[in-house]
């Protein structure tokens, strides 16, 4: 069952990937590729490098942009299943990787191409190489977890995390704590650094922007975060793994705890040690950062071996005693992560169900060619190259730049006096002083003061004209175009 999931996802993906619009953190990520570098100010540069080689291939397509993901995402389910092989019997590496494919957030990491998917391959990759190298006294392992692990970092951020679940686990493990004192896992981490030495690079020659800006990314949009954002984790974490397997997940802990650090079992002590360090910074940073549905996701791969292992003793108990009812349960929970699933993928492709349906999805492609149009004619009537500007965070630009196959003239708020994320060193404005642009305002989020901004950094600005575009399915598009003259730097 496990591999036929595995298969059955991918060949899903691969029909639907080029046939559904990006959304805008992918085609944010294609931008990045568009302007190669050693790192990004959000991000570091790994998704860049692995959407360039999609492109390289099938161009600049939704195809190209998301391949790497697809192919990698089956790769992933390999490894979990061979790390769990390696701690636990077959049987629990088998359910370990049916987890994986039930679980809606390592759906979405294998289709939205997203600093995560990255991030998921290596994270496992790491935890498989330190697994071979303590279980088997292999020494070049702990190079090849090196590896992977600076790869991983090279992901995101947040994959520093596995370092910490390193240490815990040899600190805790009476049969390998011997490692702390040898040399591979030291020299393993100097290749990591090493392999991560990009970033720093990257850094170093922007004034350390890419780690202020995350390590500053602490946002609280309300009077009561302990309530409302703890209460959102909370509500993500249902979203992410549906509320029988976070449940199960929950179960978990306890005999998990026990068998780990009261019976020192060296398992369960690497199970959790991979897990719970990356959790427990989320839940304590939930109280007062706005997190975000996918930031606990690595966390939940080394957990799903011990929640498969605690799982397959209550089918062996629930099988004797209840054997109906625990198969009507486990049917009923299959068939609803296989519905939140499927819910995934339509949301995205058509828009369905629209209650569920990702807002800033659908619809770009026919609102790139009306922005094109009247891009054009802005250009004729004035005899000045008109540019476009996206004024939001990033959204509208970025979905411009990928469906007009030009990530230059194109540039978010940043034209506005914010601090544009990657565009500000993407984009130089003395080169828009004095041009025209065609600005597009999503109608959703336009407020009283937005012409009045745009008023301020042009000469003029004519009113804004709306426009719906119809999407695939039940998707819309609904935003102001607003012909803007004369541009101005710092107004």
């Amino acid at each position: 069952m496990a591999i036929g999931s595995v298969l059955l996802l991918t060949i899903i993906r691969l029909l639907l990937a080029g046939n559904t619009e990006l959304i805008p953190e992918e085609t944010y990520y294609w931008t990045y590729s568009q302007h190669p570098s050693l790192s990004y100010f959000d991000h570091p540069p790994m998704v860049a490098w692995m959407v360039s080689v999609g492109t390289a291939i099938f161009g600049n397509t939704e195809l190209g942009v998301r391949i790497v993901a697809i192919l990698l995402w089956p790769f992933s389910a390999l490894l979990l299943y061979l790390t769990s092989r390696m701690w636990f019997e077959e049987k629990v590496a088998a359910i370990a990787v049916l987890l994986f494919c039930l679980c809606p957030v390592f759906v979405g990491v294998g289709f939205v191409v997203t600093p995560d998917f990255p991030l998921v391959f290596f994270w496992l990759l790491t935890m498989y190489a330190v697994s071979k190298a303590v279980l088997t006294d292999q020494s070049l392992f702990w190079y090849l977890a090196g590896i992977a692990f600076g790869c991983a970092m090279l992901s995101k951020y947040t994959a520093v995390m596995l370092a910490a679940s390193l240490c815990l686990f040899l600190l805790l493990s009476p049969k390998y704590r011997f490692w702390l004192w040898r040399f591979p896992p030291w020299l393993a981490l100097l290749v990591a650094f090493v392999v991560f030495s990009p970033v720093i690079i990257w850094n170093s020659q922007h004034q350390w922007a890419s780690f202020l800006f995350q390590s500053n990314r602490t946002e609280v949009g309300n009077n009561d975060p302990l309530r409302v954002e703890a209460g959102m984790f909370w509500l993500y974490q249902l979203w992410a793994l549906t509320p029988f397997i976070l449940g199960l997940f929950a179960y978990t802990l306890g005999p998990a705890i026990r068998r780990a650090w009261v019976q020192r079992e060296d398992r369960w002590i690497f199970a959790l040690s991979f897990a719970l360090p990356l959790y427990v910074v989320f839940v304590l940073a939930s109280f007062k950062t706005k997190g975000h549905i996918n930031w606990t996701a690595p966390a939940y791969l080394s957990w799903s071996i011990a929640a498969a292992a605690i799982f397959l003793q209550l089918d062996k108990v629930w099988r004797k005693l209840r054997p109906i009812a625990w198969q009507c349960l486990i049917g009923v929970t299959v068939f609803l992560c296989i519905a939140a699933n499927t819910l995934v993928h339509t949301s995205l492709a058509w828009g369905f169900p629209q209650k569920f349906a990702l807002k800033s999805a659908g619809g770009w492609q026919g609102l790139a060619y009306e922005v094109g149009k009247a891009r054009e004619a802005l250009s004729q009537n004035t005899g000045k190259s008109a540019f476009i500007l996206g004024v939001d965070k990033y959204n509208i630009a970025a979905e411009m730049g990928f469906y007009l196959q030009e990530p230059v003239d194109i540039i978010n708020d940043y034209a506005l006096g914010t601090g544009g994320l990657g565009y500000r060193y993407w984009v130089d404005l003395k080169a828009l002083e004095g041009r025209p642009a065609i600005a597009i305002l999503d109608q959703n989020k336009v407020g009283p003061f937005s012409m009045q901004w745009l008023q301020q950094h042009f000469d003029k600005v004519d009113a804004g004209v709306p426009l719906e575009i119809q999407g695939d399915g039940l998707q819309k598009r609904k935003v102001y175009l607003a012909r803007c003259y004369g541009y101005k730097i710092g107004s």
